[in-house]
């Protein structure tokens, strides 16, 4: 019995090395495409390239569902649609199931889930409204230049999460990390607020939205259980609404905190008839400390499935947490994990090496002593 305890324990030693290697391996790249598209700056030789259903100025990520998030990494204009790190569409690569407004379904590429969705911005008067260009209460998250990905897929072998870089406003630095899954269904963001001041700094952080759905933009539910939008709802699901029977846009679900959080939402706008909706938070940052605020967007054939999605997610479980590292997990202020997330273990390859030929050396003595006293 002991034998075979102490070979499982090597085994699994030598597996956390080899996932420790995989998970470590990240692959850093400029996304020069949407760069060329937008400047037309071309390496001598090259052609000008922008993949198909690909946005200018955007990286294209398909989660597990075939759902395409159009993610902008290189915008080099002004504007809060298109800001940075924002999704300026997501639309399906394949036909699915959508419902109808009596109960069925049909094959439909549902498509136009946002004209640019989530857009960061610094609130200076720390009041939770419209993020608006050219206004100075706000300090947009834009036009910062390329952007890097990382964190390799679990079956695609693809890196799925676009990390965009810091920008500055006072003593606060800002930065956004968005994560896209190819085993789950479902958009992330990690938006990272840094205090480089000597002295605590209260911030609110905004988030400003354009859906597809325009003037028919429905609130289709939340977790509080009905169809108005409040700062205590966990999510808050949409759609554009039905135009005869079907409607040809993503059924959509908007996760903004877990139960209990630390920092919870201050204000939310969210209305029908309106697809410009917003939501903020407003905390303190010690001198040095840093913040994550996360939010979630599920895109689902029918409202009833991007309402189970986002009640799930709002759990936290832990393929909500992929690609993050424990000390992320630890700084996510409006979220709060189920269970706590075990972190892949962190020793070098020496120290993993030195701790697998232990186990074997203490399973060898053990062995040993136990033939010795039969």
């Amino acid at each position: 019995m002991l034998r075979k305890f102490f070979v499982f324990a090597l085994l699994a030693v030598l597996t956390a090395t080899a996932v420790s290697a995989d998970v470590a391996m990240v692959e850093h790249r400029t996304l020069r495409q949407g760069l060329h598209a937008k400047t037309g700056v071309v390496k001598p030789g090259e052609k000008p390239h922008v993949p198909a259903n690909r946005a200018t100025g955007s990286q294209g990520l398909i989660d597990a569902s075939g759902l395409k998030y159009f993610i902008n990494t290189n915008i080099t204009f002004s504007t809060t649609s298109s800001a940075s790190g924002a999704m300026s569409e997501a639309s399906y690569t394949h036909a699915v199931a959508a419902t109808t407004l009596n109960g069925g379904t049909t094959s439909s590429t549902l498509n136009d889930a946002f004209d640019g969705y989530n857009t960061l911005c610094l609130s200076l008067n720390n009041t939770v409204a419209n993020c608006q260009r050219m206004n100075a209460n706000f300090v947009i998250y834009n036009e910062l230049g390329p952007a890097t990905t990382e964190c390799l897929g679990t079956t695609s072998r693809v890196n799925r999460q676009v990390v965009l870089p810091v920008q500055t406003a006072g003593n606060i630095q800002m930065q956004r990390k968005v994560f896209v899954p190819d085993n789950d269904s479902f958009g992330r963001w990690l938006n990272y607020f840094k205090n480089t001041g000597a002295t605590p700094q209260t911030v609110t952080a905004v988030f400003a939205n354009n859906l597809g759905s325009d003037s028919n933009t429905k609130i289709t539910g939340s977790s509080n259980g009905n169809n108005t939008a409040e700062v205590t709802d966990l999510w808050v699901s949409s759609f554009q609404n039905y135009s005869g029977t079907t409607s040809s846009d993503v059924r959509l679900a908007h996760v903004l905190q877990s139960p209990a959080p630390g920092v919870p939402l201050t204000g939310i706008h969210f209305v029908d008839g309106d697809d410009n909706p917003f939501w903020g938070y407003t905390f303190t940052l010690a001198p040095g400390e840093t913040k994550i605020i996360a939010n979630f967007v599920v895109g689902q054939p029918s409202n009833a499935a991007a309402m189970s999605k986002a009640a799930q997610i709002a759990a936290l479980p832990g393929n909500a947490l992929q690609c993050t590292t424990l000390a992320e997990q630890q700084e996510i202020a409006n979220f709060q994990a189920a269970v706590p997330i075990a972190q892949v273990p962190t020793l070098d390859g020496v120290g993993l090496f030195a701790l697998a030929a232990g186990l074997a050396l203490a399973a060898t003595v053990l062995l040993l002593r136990r033939r010795s006293a039969t």
